[in-house]
């Protein structure tokens, strides 16, 4: 079995490729290529996928074995909680067991590197290469039980809740979100950002998909559109301000206004970013990955602010955070990220900070969106995900090796992450396949939405002859 790490993370089928001795194999190619460090200490959680407490276990008896120490969750927890507390506890590295917003028969690995950031493409590349040493020289895995590690002072539990409450409340103004009396419906999706909000802002919140479910409710734990139906019911039938929700893992963020209408990611990072930028005043670099709005290149020019755009994956925007002084990050998936809280994304907070935002702002939300519109579009965002056999992928990337600008009639190429083609126009067009799922991503923007679904159309037609 070949352990692959994607855009975020390894990832796979439950029982297939995603079994207890696979997970073993990781975390012991993690110990080895980590074994010459002092820092010792790993921070350990796990979200509510299937199973995800039981592997977490396993991990944590393979770093036991290997003389870390390990402070793990007393419950399920959010990714980015995770990454807020290896930094807090000065820790070696995070591991977080999830597949985030995969379907429920896959989960996952992710792990942070000290500075609570994804890690990158060598640190991954180091365990990878490590992987296939062990493989390759019949390496034996080494297991400590969790209790004998209790009594030897090498393992704790530590309590999620209270931690990131506190972490959580100091980057915003809740006196003021709380003065403001915002009723919102905040839909968890059934996945770790359950409880959060709630405990936060009491009576304010009304919370939907919180109870536990592996099948989560049978969609897909992702903030897109086509699986918020219950949020859109549930803000009409409560006559709430907006609707706010968050991932499997609760580092990405979505929203909906009080006609349950859906806010994209790409308008929800374009408010983030002149919130910031007007009312903070903060100062700093911007990044966005390659499928990412032109809204943050115009509010960019607009308070000249440099912008450095990525392949996709966060892990990049987390490089970014290494090397330079930035503001915010963000991808068009709805991760987002602000160094002076955590090198990584955030749903929850970004939760609150809209919460900041419409409490300092009092209109309709769909009001500020129009607002935004006006003053930094009009643009309109889609995205399509398609699912192809292996056969057919292979044919569409040989395909794509071929074209050039003037293949789609267009004025420019980029090749940084899949073909991103820009056309007089202002509008643009990204075919790519995905780094976490069997599916060929789609996604177009364009001034007018017409034009944006005559780009997608013309790119399902590309991928079907």
């Amino acid at each position: 079995m070949k352990i692959k790490f994607g855009t975020d993370g390894w990832r796979a089928v439950i029982g297939r490729d995603f079994t207890y001795e696979n997970v073993a194999q990781l975390v012991q190619a993690f110990c080895d290529f980590k074994s010459k460090e002092k820092n010792k200490k790993i921070i350990l959680g796990y979200d509510r996928r299937f199973c995800s407490q039981d592997f977490a276990k396993e991990a944590a008896c393979v770093l036991l074995a290997n003389g870390f120490f390990v402070e793990m969750s007393e419950k399920y927890v959010p990714t980015p909680l995770i990454s807020c507390r290896v930094v807090e506890q000065k820790a070696l590295a995070g591991i977080m067991v999830t597949a985030s917003h995969n379907p429920y028969k896959w989960n996952g690995i992710k792990i942070k590197e000290k500075d609570g950031g994804s890690a990158s493409a060598s640190y991954v590349q180091g365990i990878e290469a490590q992987i296939q040493k062990n493989q390759k020289q019949g390496r034996k895995i080494k297991r400590l039980d969790i209790e004998s590690a209790i009594r030897k002072k090498q393992f704790r539990y530590f309590d999620p809740f209270s931690f990131y409450l506190k972490k959580l409340s100091k980057f915003v103004d809740l006196d003021l979100i709380k003065k403001s009396k915002l009723r919102i419906v905040f839909d968890a999706m059934h996945g770790s950002g359950t409880g959060f909000l709630k405990e936060l802002l009491g009576k304010q919140v009304i919370e939907i998909r919180s109870q536990e479910d592996p099948f989560f409710g049978g969609v897909n734990p992702e903030p897109i559109e086509k699986n918020l139906l219950p949020l859109k019911s549930a803000i009409k039938k409560e006559n709430a301000y907006m609707g706010l929700v968050t991932d499997g893992d609760a580092d990405r963020i979505g929203a909906m206004d009080e006609k349950g209408h859906f806010i994209s990611a790409q308008q929800i990072f374009a408010l983030l970013l002149e919130h910031l930028l007007r009312e903070r005043r903060w100062k700093g670099q911007v990044v966005k990955t390659v499928s990412t709005t032109l809204m943050v290149d115009r509010l960019c020019e607009t308070f000249s602010i440099p912008l450095l755009e990525t392949p996709i994956g966060f892990k990049h925007i987390c490089q970014a955070f290494r090397e330079n002084k930035v503001l915010i990050g963000g991808e068009e998936s709805g991760g987002i990220g602000i160094p002076r809280h955590v090198s990584e994304r955030d749903g929850l907070l970004c939760a609150l900070l809209l919460l900041e935002i419409s409490a300092q702002n009092p209109m309709p939300f769909s009001k500020l969106i129009q607002k935004l519109q006006k003053n930094y579009g009009p643009l309109h965002y889609r995205r399509e995900d398609l699912s192809l056999s292996t056969q057919h992928m292979k044919s569409i990337m040989q395909k794509l090796k071929k074209c050039d600008a003037q293949s789609f009639a267009a004025i420019k190429l980029d090749k940084k992450d899949g073909w991103k083609f820009y056309f007089s126009d202002q509008s643009w067009l990204l075919i790519r396949p995905s780094g976490t799922e069997p599916l060929l991503r789609v996604y177009a923007e364009a001034p007018k939405k017409k034009r944006t679904d005559q780009l997608i159309e013309y790119a399902k037609k590309f991928v079907e002859h």
